[in-house]
């Protein structure tokens, strides 16, 4: 009964689980994230072109209207996010916080649906809040690199990890930053992204540095020159960083006291950036570090070198921080020097400097505190409807549970019920069945019982007759003159008197020999190695004759009755423990 109960439940009880499943998981679905990555390939790959830009907002809109998939919404908004992405962090928008609206409806709309945009968008306001709020930074970050590591890692993660570990050397834990740019580097395809793993080892060699493991450092360092340097046909980017590194191979060379090679390497650089003027701050960095070195080794000629090329690209400054940097080096030498009034000068210069750098740090905190709170009011928002929508799909999930609760315990009850009755019905019926096959068996047993008594009266009759017989045999024996005539007519009559005992016996040895036969049928089907005189023993041994009474009736020895028993249940393949005779008993 239990057995039929749980196989009616194990539907009911899938059902269950299965809406449980799907009310669960309504706030998510497939996130259609190669959808998105091709779009933003397709976006990157366009940001110098708008109006086609804006032309697939139209048609991303567009599908949206005709089909109603909120996906093409969020593609078109996010589509958007590409127009004027090239301008982000010019001055006309420094932090790129023209965006921030969008990335917080995309967010939005998204609701951690599809991976593909919450890694992006949040990924987006990592980078923007990275020097003005680290913390909030790396929060956004930690969602970015779960939503990539959901989706298997397909696109961001390699770049995510690099951005961790960028934001903890900033933060000085340099064991943590180590760890994170050393999981970008185990992803990047190491035939696609030879840059980005040449960069990975620069990051090594920085923090490295920062550890005063300056063997480490240069071994990274000339691990990434290398990379950059086989790159065939590299693009102007590689050129570039190729550069970048060069200047800190050349900065580690000072660091370890190799004056000559350091002053070699940073005058082959300073020689290409000042055939590339667009590199000013890398321009700068390259004649801090031939300065310092000049200084270190008191080479005023050289050191006087370094300041004509510093007064030829002052006035093109526009940077605060790249002028702030270039009178450094410049009241350094009039400090190295011993000129204090041009020390002083530059030193109201430099306040001055410093001063507009504040105000303009200041305008960019204010926008970005502006920013922060707009995103805050907006998070609590979104927190709020989401937690009305929650409570909505708990309320709905929680009727269609109790309903589904309800239905399986009826389901249960009615199963059970029925089951009973059906019990009862069979319990009834078996209780008649057994009933009548009990009175059967008793008519049986009384008929048997009958005819036994019937065959022991008649065996003593014929038992009786027989003695008689022999005795009239033994008196005829004995007398001489008997009359021939009546002898033959007694003994005809006492032999007619043994016939009708026979044939009263007739129907009941008929029944025992009937079995016998089918036993010996069966024996012999089961044991065909048994000949047909071990067959005729193995009735007298199912009959529990003894030894004894087997060999009166073949005229044998009891010994030699004991040997055919052996020989019999060896031929049957039975073990010593074996009883032969309640074997047979069971064929």
């Amino acid at each position: 009964m239990k057995n039929n109960i749980l196989r009616g439940l194990v539907p009911m009880m899938t059902l269950v689980f299965f809406l449980t499943f799907v009310l669960s998981c309504s706030t998510s679905r497939e996130d259609d994230y190669d959808y998105f990555q091709k779009l933003a390939e397709w976006g990157g790959a366009r940001l110098d072109k708008p109006g086609e830009i804006r032309a697939r907002v139209a048609e991303e809109l567009k599908k949206y209207n005709e089909t109603g998939d909120k996906k093409f919404l969020i593609s078109s908004r996010y589509t958007e996010s590409f127009v004027d992405l090239k301008n982000t962090g010019k001055s006309s928008d420094v932090l790129g916080l023209y965006q921030l609206p969008i990335v917080y409806d995309l967010l939005k709309l998204s609701n951690g649906q599809y991976r593909f945009v919450t890694a992006s968008c949040n990924f987006n306001l990592a980078v923007k809040f990275e020097k003005n709020s680290p913390k909030l930074a790396m929060q956004f970050l930690d969602k970015a690199i779960a939503a990539e590591e959901q989706s298997g890692g397909r696109y961001f993660l390699p770049h995510l990890y690099h951005f961790k570990g960028r934001l903890y050397y900033n933060a000085k834990d340099y064991k943590n930053a180590i760890i994170y740019f050393g999981k970008a580097l185990k992803i990047h395809d190491a035939k696609k992204d030879q840059l980005y793993i040449a960069s990975m080892h620069n990051n090594f060699a920085m923090c490295y540095d920062k550890m005063n493991q300056m063997d480490k450092a240069v071994q990274e360092l000339e691990t990434a020159v290398k990379i950059l340097e086989n790159i065939p046909k590299p693009k102007l980017e590689v050129v570039y960083f190729l550069a970048k590194v060069k200047v800190d191979k050349g900065y580690y060379q000072y660091k370890l006291k190799e004056y000559a090679e350091a002053e070699q390497t940073l005058l082959t650089q300073l020689e290409f950036y000042r055939n590339h003027p667009e590199q000013q701050y890398e321009t700068i960095v390259c004649l801090r570090y031939l300065f310092n070195i000049y200084k270190d080794r008191n080479q005023l000629d050289k050191i006087q070198g370094v300041l004509d090329i510093i007064n030829t690209i002052e006035p093109k400054l526009k940077d605060i921080a790249n002028q702030i940097e270039v009178d450094e080096i410049i009241q350094s030498y009039y400090a190295y020097v011993g000129n204090d009034t041009k020390v002083k000068e530059l030193s109201f210069r430099l306040m001055s400097l410093h001063e507009k750098q504040d105000e303009a740090s200041e305008k960019n905190f204010s926008r970005v505190s502006n920013a922060l709170n707009d995103y805050i009011i907006k998070n609590i928002n979104q927190r709020y409807e989401h937690t009305l929508e929650d409570q909505k799909l708990r309320n709905t999930f929680m009727f269609v549970l109790i309903l589904l609760l309800v239905i399986v315990f009826f389901f249960i009850f009615v199963t059970i019920r029925n089951k009973y009755r059906k019990d009862k019905e069979l319990a009834v019926k078996e209780k008649v069945i057994l009933q009548k096959t009990k009175t059967i068996l008793e008519n049986n047993i009384k008929l048997q019982e009958d005819k036994i008594s019937s065959l022991h009266l008649n065996l003593n009759l014929k038992i009786e007759t027989e003695k008689e017989f022999l005795e009239h045999i033994k008196k005829v024996k004995r007398s001489k003159n008997a009359d021939a005539e009546k002898t033959i007519s007694d003994l005809f009559f006492k032999i007619n008197n043994l016939i009708q005992i026979d044939k009263k016996n007739y129907d009941l040895i008929n029944e025992s020999s009937l079995e016998n036969r089918q036993f010996v049928d069966k024996l012999s089907a089961r044991f065909p190695m048994l000949t047909q005189q071990d067959l005729k023993y193995c009735v007298y041994f199912k009959l529990d004759l003894s030894s004894k009474e087997i060999s009166l009736l073949e005229n044998i020895t009891e010994g030699s009755a004991r040997v055919y028993k052996t020989k019999i249940k060896t031929k049957m393949d039975l073990g010593k423990e074996t009883d032969l005779n309640s074997f047979l008993k069971t064929i």
